[in-house]
């Protein structure tokens, strides 16, 4: 029975995906671009830095690439999802692009996959998951942007 409980869930998500409408493109698009007015680039990198190292157990495990120079961090990252109507919820994993300029950040979520006990899949092209997910995203963000904006500077 084990070995089939991941089996039986994957059929029911499979089944409730069927029925649903597909995600446009600017759905399955995470991507965001936020304003940091008079914060140089160099801060911004180091701000983000601290943003990861202060909300992940571990950043050294989080983080795949970073170049301060060019700007750029790559992490990975993984939050609870549930689709709407769906009766379980997943894991959602995910990796992190920032590029950071003078003044702005792109932050965008992509390669976005899930587990049910020992299946792993690409998250579906369904506004029922993409919808969630986004507001998963937009938490994130939020709390980011929050970080970034505070100068402490001791």
């Amino acid at each position: 029975m084990r070995k089939l409980m991941p089996i039986l869930l994957g059929g029911l998500l499979i089944m409730g995906c069927a029925t649903t409408t597909e995600a446009t493109r600017e759905q399955m698009t995470h991507e965001y671009i936020i304003e940091y007015p008079s914060i140089e680039k160099d801060k911004l990198f180091e701000r983000s830095m601290q943003w990861i190292a202060n909300n992940f157990q571990s950043a050294k495990q989080v983080l795949e690439y970073t170049d301060k120079e060019a700007g750029k961090i790559v992490g990975n990252g993984t939050t609870d999802l549930k689709a709407e109507k769906a009766l379980i919820g997943v894991d959602l994993h995910f990796t992190l692009n920032i590029d950071i300029k003078d003044e702005k950040i792109r932050y965008r979520f992509i390669n976005l996959w899930y587990n049910i006990g020992e299946i792993s899949t690409h998250m579906p092209p369904y506004q029922k998951w993409h919808r969630p997910a986004r507001i998963k995203f937009d938490n994130i963000i939020s709390n980011m942007k929050a970080h970034t904006l505070i100068d402490d500077d001791f």
